[in-house]
């Protein structure tokens, strides 16, 4: 496919995939990542506004420079750029929490274009629309293409820089020249530093890359574009992160230590926690069980194809299954954090939604050669639509039988909601389930103390001070706890759930489970208090909201 005919193709699937987006965002709830990324989006955007008007003194004065840049400033800016542009532009007409997430679901849509376009341009038009509709027919991935987070973002700069990365390496001169290898190594070093402005997860793409040149394409040339390319892609970093200018080298130390002494985080998979001591197996089982059975078995069939494949091909195909065992290896090691289940596996996703597309294409001409009465250019286009709404129905009648709490999927391998509840998988997270409370919350009454999971407090405060939550509610959090929101008038007291009026508990297992003994009041409250409200799917409750 030519850049004439791609153009078309990306502009039509982003404007697709933001209509399928838009349509379905209404009643998403904010997750407990989103509040502190909202706040630091409109900062951002402020301090934009300070350079475009000139008032580089007062933009760059410690304080507003601080106060702009150094709220979760482990993060690169990237998506809090997009998501604070997104904010600037439609805040007069769009209501929260859609404006704060417009600027990442319209970067989310744009890089499923180039992305369809990317495939397409190597594959063809079939493996690139079932790449595309499979990630948008996953329901967790769906769900969290939603939100002004980080994971889908970084996810699919992963896939496109990839893809590019694919691009740039196959298409070798007949001879290099330093002019040639200068230009590989610019554009490669580039692609990278914009994935690492996204998330530092990104940095896994530089043993992904090697890798696959040392697998595929081994040679020394070929390397010294790959080496060369690493301090480009470290000054584009910098270049683009604006709190990394004053003290680069203190700061690159900082953002890398955070993570190396990153908290940790606990896991419930199979009735067990897990905090420190993952077993390697785990985000490989994770994988198994969040992803449409349909699409594990086509991945299947596009990975074994590679066997009778052309050189080509195999490089192709052997790109998606090293990315895809490189994330999933990483998350395998001693002392990996594995946040969240599935969220931080997005970039394997993604390569495993290609596979499933190859796996389609290789379906789709096994059964032409066996079924004769395709013999029109209209039987074909019509059989190919039923053929991929068949393997995609899973996952989009799974999205319709769970929105919008798609975080409570499980496949068909462990019976779905209810079989994953039974075999002990994480029923929900996220505080995905908060913002289906917003009607009993309000009806409280005025002065009520409110106990929420611990660590989702903030969701609270965002509803409260965007105007969807009565602004007298008090929410009660542990001693000690601070907010970003505290010096703007939420209202908060120090407190249990002992202390509560009301206490609204979501069924996440790393804090409502009997194996954690500080939680058991947790428990108590669900089983010895009345319930207000709840939600469930699948006969499985979600959450529910309880009364002293």
């Amino acid at each position: 496919m030519n850049w004439r005919k791609s153009v078309p193709l990306g502009f039509g699937v982003a404007s697709l995939a933001i209509v399928w987006l838009l349509a379905t965002s209404g009643n998403i709830s904010i997750t407990w990542d989103e509040p502190v990324y909202a706040e630091v989006a409109e900062r951002a955007a402020h301090w934009f506004a300070l350079i475009l008007h000139g008032r580089f003194t007062e933009a760059f004065a410690p304080t507003t420079f601080g106060y702009s840049w150094g709220l979760v400033n482990e993060h690169p800016p990237l998506t809090r750029i997009i998501s604070g542009l997104g904010w600037s532009m439609t805040r007069g007409f769009l209501s929260p929490p859609l404006v704060h997430r417009i600027g990442s679901m319209m970067f989310a849509a744009l890089g499923l274009g180039v992305i369809a376009v990317l495939i397409a341009r190597e594959r063809g038009l079939r493996v690139a629309l079932f790449t595309v509709a499979a990630i948008l027919t996953m329901p967790r991935a769906f769900f969290h293409a939603h939100l002004a987070t980080l994971d889908f973002s970084v996810a699919i700069v992963w896939l496109g820089t990839s893809l590019a990365f694919f691009h740039t390496i196959k298409k070798t001169p007949p001879k290099y020249t330093p002019g040639s290898v200068f230009i590989r190594a610019l554009t490669l070093g580039g692609l990278w530093g914009i994935a690492l402005l996204t998330k530092i997860n990104a940095s896994l793409l530089a043993p992904f890359w090697v890798l696959w040149i040392l697998w595929r394409r081994r040679s020394w040339t070929n390397l010294l574009i790959w080496l060369l390319s690493l301090p480009i892609a470290l000054l584009t970093l910098i270049l683009g992160w604006p709190w990394m200018w004053r003290h680069p080298i203190e700061g690159m130390i900082n953002w890398l230590s955070f993570f190396h002494t990153h908290y940790p985080i606990p896991q419930w998979f199979g009735g067990r926690m897990y905090l420190d001591n993952l077993p390697w197996w785990l985000p490989f089982a994770i994988m198994l069980v969040v992803t449409p059975g349909v699409l594990l078995a086509l991945a299947g069939i596009g990975a074994m194809h590679r066997r009778h494949a052309s050189s080509s091909l195999r490089d192709w195909l052997d790109l998606h299954l090293l990315g895809m065992i490189v994330v999933l290896a990483w998350f395998a090691l001693p002392h990996s954090n594995l946040h969240d289940a599935d969220r931080m596996l997005l970039p394997a996703t993604f390569h495993l939604a290609v596979l499933s597309g190859e796996g389609f294409d290789a379906l789709w001409r096994w059964l032409r050669e066996r079924w004769h009465g395709m013999k029109t250019d209209i039987r074909n286009l019509i059989a190919q639509i039923l053929l991929a709404s068949a393997l995609l129905s899973p996952g989009l009648i799974g999205i319709i039988r769970l929105h919008p709490f798609e975080l409570a999927y499980y496949n068909e391998l462990v019976g779905g909601v209810r079989g994953g509840e039974k075999i002990g998988l994480t029923t929900i997270y996220f505080a995905s389930t908060y913002g289906a409370f917003l009607p009993q919350l309000n009806e409280l009454p005025p002065g009520s103390k409110i106990w929420a999971m611990p660590n989702s407090f903030d969701v609270l405060y965002y509803y409260q001070l965007n105007g969807l939550l009565r602004p007298d509610l008090i929410m009660l959090r542990p001693p000690g706890w601070g907010s970003f929101y505290d010096n703007k008038g939420v209202k908060w007291a120090e407190g249990w759930i002992d202390e509560a009026d009301y206490a609204l508990i979501e069924r996440r297992q790393t804090d409502f489970n009997e194996q954690l003994p500080n939680h058991n009041r947790i428990l108590d409250w669900a089983y010895t208090h009345p319930e207000l409200a709840r939600v469930e799917r699948c006969g499985v409750t979600l959450a529910a909201l309880y009364s002293r």
